[in-house]
């Protein structure tokens, strides 16, 4: 148990059901609070924190518990009559179960109902919120091996169970919260000791012998601080007639250590039980002679807490029972694959998981606590799909926040035409022609994928005196077409004539084939053959031309030089004609000049 406040007390009850529901799931790692270390029992300093007075005029107390808001101590009215014990609840905190202030260990009730015998031993059960008594020293034989319970609240009795095998008697008890078990200190008749580990049942589950009846050791009362069990007895004589503190490991089954208990300032005294209020707060209850009254005598010893952690679909660092007080613990937790963080408790109380997404730091520790860490499964999401002449993928499941792939692939021939992704149009479909890209998937969706037949183009083919390939009606663009000719026999290559283009060379690559690359539109091709003999025949007919054309050049010349010589005959003949009748009229034009000029000269001389 732990030194805590009233609302850090339920806090723990809490944590303390979910660790158990953990345990029952098969994926804790639990931890203990308890003494950081046995040697400091060895000479602690004990103060008295409050002395009351006593109910009854011979009452003494045998034993305590510490419930959530009380101590509880066990007042005997006497060992030989059958005359009701008192039960007094003392508040444990300075304010009671409503909130209101009191004074820490004044009296909250008293309640005086039934013999219990000698009461040597008392536990606290918060899971039932029961008190179990340990009549240590029954008077009736029946009632060997018996505990009482009363409830917690009230203080009244409930009923009575034989929980000891025959010859054995329960000394005392203790209630381990953290594995819901009950620890039976029990004795038979020749003082051998043995701590009995039962269920909340009182089903045995195992046991181990503590003291031997030779020691002569008397036992009082015991309690619990994680793997450390503190039993308190009688003045022994292996200590110099002191109390003693016996300490045992339930892990180790056995003894550790046995220190003397000094506690001084007071008369005659008897260490009558023992408890821890909280980590490292010892409480002891002693017996006072004078006056008769029961003293609370406390020491404080360095204690260490626990860290309790689970988890569900992921990894935690483990639960930690060796933190100092006042220390800081982090607990990291990752998700399985396919996992996320769902939800994330701290001593019972919900976290925002967006404020710890990956571990969660214990600072100042002062208390248990617990971390239980839960992860889902990450939501999936279908990608549907549909296409058009072409084929694509099936449906695709995504985790959310995951990107996914679709491929697709065209009908030959075809080509990407839209792509629509929940029924809108990618804007740029070049961008995506063979797969898209869903990214950072955070529902589901859909595609669907056009493709359009790709644009044809005829290719058109023509030969003389040879065969070829022949006509193409359908060529796709950015194919190539291959058009291949041969001649028939006695015809050699003549002209080639591309796209109405002829060819003025035709290189050696063309001789057989040509090839038409990254169709963009229609093309033809016409190849024509010649007889091979046919230069040789155009040659003889136009040399027998040309001595032809010779002979006639020669006639022609002897023709021409033969007018040329009758014409330069005729134009001589003229041109002496011409000079005679040039002459013939320059002797008739002196003739007359001579007679005009002779008639006048005589008409002037008469």
């Amino acid at each position: 148990m732990f030194y805590l406040k009233g609302k850090n007390i339920v806090l723990l009850a809490a944590v303390y059901l979910l660790a158990v529901c953990w345990l029952l799931a098969g994926s804790v790692v639990d931890t203990s609070a308890k003494i950081k270390e046995v040697s400091a029992l060895e000479n602690p300093q004990w103060s008295m924190v409050a002395q009351v007075g006593v109910t009854q005029e011979e009452g003494w107390p045998q034993s305590m518990c510490v419930t959530d808001q009380y101590i509880v101590c066990f007042e005997n009215t006497s060992n030989n009559s059958n005359d009701p014990d008192t039960l007094l609840a003392f508040y444990k905190n300075d304010y009671d179960e409503n909130g209101n202030p009191v004074e820490r260990y004044s009296l909250a009730k008293v309640v005086t109902e039934r013999d219990y015998e000698h009461g040597n031993g008392m536990a606290y059960n918060r899971n039932t919120n029961e008190i179990i008594i340990a009549p240590s020293k029954p008077r009736k034989k029946e009632n060997r091996g018996i505990i009482y319970k009363v409830d917690a609240n009230t203080l009244l009795y409930k009923e009575t169970v034989l929980v000891a095998d025959e010859g054995w008697r329960v000394e005392a008890v203790e209630y381990d919260a953290e594995n819901r078990q009950y620890i039976l200190l029990e004795k038979d008749t020749a003082r051998n000791y043995r701590f009995v580990f039962t269920d909340e049942e009182f089903h045995d589950l195992h046991y181990f012998d503590a003291i031997a009846a030779g020691r002569g050791i008397v036992c009082q009362d015991f309690t619990i601080s994680g793997d450390y069990m503190l039993l308190l007895t009688t003045p022994q004589e292996e200590l110099g007639g002191v109390p003693g503190l016996l300490v045992f490991s339930k892990s180790q089954e056995m003894q550790l250590a046995n220190y003397r208990l000094y506690i001084d300032g007071i008369g005659v005294q008897e260490a009558e039980s023992i408890a821890e209020v909280s980590p490292g707060h010892i409480l002891v209850a002693v017996g006072i002679q004078a006056p008769r009254s029961i003293g609370f005598f406390e020491t404080e010893l360095q204690a260490v807490f626990k860290v309790t952690t689970s988890v569900e679909h992921g990894d935690v660092t483990g639960g930690h029972d060796q933190l100092d007080e006042g220390s800081n613990y982090t607990v990291t937790y990752t998700p399985d694959e396919d996992y996320e963080l769902s939800t994330l408790f701290i001593d019972g109380v919900q976290q925002d998981i967006a404020a710890f997404p990956n571990s969660y730091t214990f600072e100042n520790l002062s208390s248990d606590h617990t971390l239980d860490v839960a992860f889902k499964e990450i939501p999936k999401f279908d990608i549907t799909t549909s296409v058009t002449n072409g084929s694509i993928d099936d449906t695709l499941t995504v985790r959310r926040d995951k990107d996914g792939t679709i491929s697709y692939r065209p009908r030959k021939h075809y080509e990407l035409d839209q792509v629509l992704v929940d029924g809108t149009p990618v804007e740029n479909p070049q961008d995506c022609l063979e797969s898209y890209t869903f990214v950072n998937v955070q529902g589901p969706h859909h595609i669907e994928v056009k493709f359009k037949e790709i644009p044809s183009y005829a290719i058109t083919t023509e030969v003389v005196n040879g065969s070829i390939t022949k006509s193409q009606r359908k060529v796709y663009r950015d194919e190539n077409f291959d058009v291949e000719y041969y001649a028939q026999k006695d015809y050699e290559l003549s002209y080639i004539q591309v796209d109405d283009q002829w060819m003025q060379q035709i290189p050696k690559s063309m001789l057989e084939d040509y090839t038409f690359e990254n169709v963009q539109g229609p093309h033809n091709i016409k190849v024509v053959y010649q007889w091979k003999y046919t230069p040789y025949i155009l040659f003889g007919a136009l040399s027998v031309l040309a001595l032809i054309c010779g002979i006639i050049y020669g006639f022609y010349i002897l023709y021409a030089e033969r007018r040329r010589k009758r014409d330069e005959m005729i134009r001589r003949r003229i041109e002496d004609r011409l000079r005679m009748q040039k002459e013939l009229q320059d002797a008739v034009q002196r003739i007359q000049n001579k007679s005009a000029g002779g008639g006048g000269k005589g008409r002037g001389k008469g």
